[in-house]
C-alpha cells in the first residue's frame, strides 16, 4: 500500500518512510496523522514481513516504523534488509529491545488501545532522521 501525501504548494522536502504494519486501523491512523498534521512524509506501507522484504530490496527509506509482532515474524525478521536506516519499533509489549550491531533501532514505542503513541511518533520520526543525518557526516 502506498500513501504517498503531495502538497504542491509547498515546498519541503518529503522523508521517506515505510511503515510495517498489518493492523488496517493503525495503519489508517497512521496515514491521518500525516494528513492532520500536514507532516513532510511519503509513505509505503507493507502488511507483513514478507511485503517489507520485497519493498526493501527495491527501495530505500529515510526511517522505517514497524511493529515489533507480525502475522509471519517479527521485526527481527527484516534486520537483515534495513542498510543502516534508522528503525521505529512499536510495540505491545513492554522490554522488548532491538539491539544489534546491522541495526540502529532509535525508539521504541509502546503501542496503546488509544494510539496515544502517534502523539510521540513525529517527535521520533525527526529525531532518528537527524541521528542518521550526523551519522553519515562523519
Amino acid at each position: 500500500m502506498n500513501c504517498r501525501m503531495d502538497n504542491s504548494t509547498i515546498e519541503q522536502k518529503k522523508h521517506t518512510i515505510l511503515l510495517i504494519e498489518d493492523n488496517e486501523v493503525d495503519q489508517k491512523a497512521f496515514i491521518r496523522l500525516i494528513k492532520d498534521q500536514d507532516l513532510p512524509y511519503a509513505c509505503t506501507i507493507a502488511a507483513s514481513i514478507s511485503e517489507a522484504r520485497s519493498i526493501l530490496g527495491r527501495e530505500a527509506f529515510d526511517v522505517i516504523i514497524t511493529d515489533y509482532s507480525l502475522g509471519d515474524g517479527t521485526s527481527f525478521d527484516i534486520l537483515d534488509f534495513v542498510n543502516n536506516t534508522p528503525i521505529i519499533v512499536i510495540t505491545g509489549t513492554e522490554g522488548v529491545v532491538i539491539n544489534s550491531p546491522k541495526v540502529h533501532v532509535c525508539d521504541s514505542l509502546i503501542k496503546d488501545i488509544e494510539r496515544n503513541y502517534l502523539k510521540v511518533l513525529p517527535g521520533a520520526i525527526e529525531k532518528a532522521i537527524r541521528q542518521k543525518r550526523g551519522e553519515n557526516r562523519s
